[in-house]
Parts: C-alpha cells; sequence; structure tokens
C-alpha cells in the first residue's frame, strides 16, 4: 500500500470533479417544488473540525477494505466533500437541503466519475456510490438528522433513527469489500492467463 504521484493526482481530479456535481446538483433545488430558505451552515455550526474529521474517517475506514490508498484518501475525502451541496445555504436563496444526499446523486456521481476517468475502475464506482453511505452514517451517528434520500422525485426529508448509522457505514463496508474481492479475483484470473 503505496501512494505514488498519479495516486496524487488521481484523488485531486476525483476530488474535484466530485465536489462540483454535489454543488451542481444542489443548485437544482432551486427549481423543485418543497423548497425552504436554507441555513448557512458556516452560522449554523455545520462545518467544523469534528464534522469534517467524522465524515473523512467514517468514508475512510469504509474504504480500507480495497486495500489501496487511493480509495482509502477517496473514501474520506468524497465523504466530507458531499456536503459541497451547503452551496444553495451560503447562498442564502430557497432549495432543497442536503440534495447529494440522495440516491438520485449517488447514481449520477457514479455514472459521470466512472465516465470522465476509467469506464473500468469499479473500485472507484464503488467508492463514489458509497460515498453517499458513508457520510449518512456519520451525520446520524452526530445527531438526528433527516434525508431527502428520495429527492428530486419525492423532496420530502425522510427521518432515520440513530441505531440506523451502523446500517448505512455496514453497507457501505460490505458493498465496497465484495466489490474488491470479486475485482481481485479477477485481477488475478487475467494476470494469470497473460
Amino acid at each position: 500500500m503505496k501512494l505514488e504521484r498519479k495516486d496524487i493526482y488521481f484523488v485531486i481530479g476525483v476530488s474535484v470533479v466530485y465536489c462540483s456535481l454535489s454543488a451542481g446538483f444542489s443548485l437544482v433545488s432551486v427549481i423543485l417544488p418543497d423548497k425552504i430558505t436554507m441555513v448557512n451552515p458556516i452560522e449554523y455550526g455545520s462545518l467544523n473540525i469534528k464534522e469534517i474529521g467524522g465524515h473523512f474517517i467514517w468514508g475512510a475506514v469504509a474504504a480500507v477494505v480495497t486495500l489501496r490508498v487511493r480509495y482509502i484518501l477517496l473514501g474520506g475525502l468524497l465523504a466530507v466533500l458531499i456536503d459541497s451541496d451547503h452551496l444553495v445555504g451560503l447562498l442564502h436563496i430557497e432549495g432543497i437541503p442536503r440534495m447529494s444526499h440522495s440516491i438520485t446523486f449517488a447514481i449520477i456521481a457514479t455514472v459521470v466519475l466512472m465516465l470522465v476517468f476509467s469506464r473500468r475502475d469499479y473500485r472507484l464506482g464503488t467508492i463514489v456510490g458509497t460515498s453517499v453511505l458513508t457520510h449518512i452514517s456519520y451525520d446520524i451517528f452526530d445527531g438526528p438528522y433527516g434525508f431527502p434520500i428520495l429527492t428530486p422525485f419525492v423532496n420530502t426529508i425522510i427521518q432515520l433513527p440513530r441505531i440506523d448509522w451502523m446500517v448505512f457505514e455496514i453497507a457501505a463496508i460490505v458493498i465496497i469489500g465484495v466489490s474488491s474481492f470479486v475485482i481481485a479475483k479477477k485481477e488475478a484470473i487475467q494476470k494469470s492467463i497473460q
């Protein structure tokens, strides 16, 4: 497990595109029904070291099963950068809170990032898709939160029980673990054929 220069460029590139997607996706909320005036996350105190560190740790822990530093870093960074959807709150306009905390965003981000960076990098796709799970897991662990999981189709905030933080984190670990195992097995078979 070592980090090379190309890995650093990859992590930075993926992070920038993911952050842009999350911010852009949140701006869609200004045209959706059921919007509310957003609270500035800085004034509310939701952007702090504890929050950033917690999200990073939750994402990185889930990604450890890849046994690859680039994906462990991405797991942590993407779990933090999903909060770019607070852009609407920073602008003090009406919208749907936490738009990127949804299944739709997970699917869009996975497809876009795999198209931009590599269609065959299934570990990347898995890390991107599960970043929503690890992020929500930490949010639930940290306090009582609700999420628009089904937005933009159902723009209602769904409240989740506090114990569900474990369900989301374990689901992310299992998805990444199974995916990594299958990918590693496939790579070993291809190597033995050559």
